[in-house]
């Protein structure tokens, strides 16, 4: 019965066009900066693709992407952070969290952020001074220097 149900599900949507369906995921990822939850910023998009697709997932799959770089949730290690961190700030990088996310680098921000508790501590664990902005002088705790 619940076979028949996901077969039916997909003749719906075929309908629907599944084209139509890729073309609207392709154009969430084509700016530079990925979204941080398709779930909650396009659920009807998310629920349509899932019920055509199966998952998100497979539905990411089908448009050619692959699944893993479009995620922002990723298996993250205080040191895998680190190095992360040191990488983008020896390539010389701004590490601004306003430019990271413009970057579409949500990830390393939501990593450090969990581990870490907030991104100046992140950077502070790696040794980097980090300012906010002119005349905002800060050390890497967000705390104004002294």
């Amino acid at each position: 019965m619940v076979s028949f149900l996901q077969d039916i599900s997909s003749v719906v949507y075929r309908r629907d066009s599944l084209e139509k369906i890729k073309e609207e995921i392709k154009a969430i990822y084509s700016n530079s900066q990925k979204p941080v939850n398709v779930a909650k910023q396009y659920p009807a998009l998310y629920l349509k693709a899932r019920k055509a697709f199966g998952s998100w997932k497979k539905a990411i799959e089908a448009c050619g992407m692959d699944y893993e770089r479009t995620r922002n949730r990723r298996k993250w290690s205080r040191e895998k952070i680190a190095n992360e961190i040191k990488k983008l700030y020896s390539s010389g990088k701004s590490l601004r969290p306003s430019d990271l996310k413009k970057e579409g680098m949500t990830y390393i921000l939501s990593a450090a952020t969990y581990h870490f508790g907030s991104w100046a501590k992140a950077l502070y664990f790696c040794g980097i001074k980090f300012s906010y902005g002119k005349g905002k002088e800060t050390n890497s705790c967000g705390h104004k220097s002294a």
